[in-house]
């Protein structure tokens, strides 16, 4: 049999020789691993590049769509104030049409200074009274200047009697034009 220091040398011998190569395998498996790694990784980059890709393009055609979107609100936008210009024309006009009724209405009017007693009452066919619709701007949209004069802004004034901002402005505007032709 062999002796105890023979044995304990060929057991060191042994782990010598596994120390050596151990390693070698080990370090193969980790080449494997680093190279299955790398793969990995560029497996994940691709996938991630194609995500990316793909977000970008979905991306583009919401500019792409929100461009249009906007080209088209524009447009709506230009033909509705073409419209709101057209009829403010209108208005004007026909307010200049029913101030020279006025004028000719009033200068057809003689002013006689009668008694109470001899005032005979005015029929309703009378050329010389003008119409309701040529009343001044004032008492046409008594509501409309109470609520503007109480302070309430144009948006509000709008919502509270179902018209547009617009010809809220409209209204206020020729009533200024209307004092100043008054004034004049």
């Amino acid at each position: 049999m062999m002796e105890s220091w023979q044995t304990i040398m060929l057991i060191g011998g042994i782990v010598v020789v596994c120390a050596a190569i151990l390693p070698r395998r080990a370090a193969s498996v980790k080449q494997d691993d680093s190279t299955q790694t790398v793969r990995n990784m560029e497996t994940a980059l691709e996938q991630f590049m194609e995500n990316m890709e793909a977000d970008n393009r979905e991306l583009a055609d919401l500019v792409s769509k929100s461009a249009r979107e906007a080209q088209l609100q524009t447009k709506k936008r230009d033909e509705r104030i073409e419209q709101l210009e057209n009829r403010c024309a209108e208005l004007e006009q026909l307010l200049a049409a029913q101030a020279n009724l006025y004028d000719a209405a009033s200068v057809r009017q003689q002013p006689v200074v009668q008694p109470l007693s001899n005032i005979e009452p005015i029929s309703e066919a009378d050329p010389a009274v003008p119409e309701e619709s040529s009343l001044s701007i004032r008492h046409r949209y008594a509501e409309l200047f109470e609520l503007y004069q109480s302070g309430k802004s144009i948006d509000a004034i709008a919502k509270k009697l179902g018209r547009n901002k617009g010809e809220v402005q409209l209204i206020l505007q020729l009533s200024k034009q209307e004092e100043a032709a008054r004034h004049e």
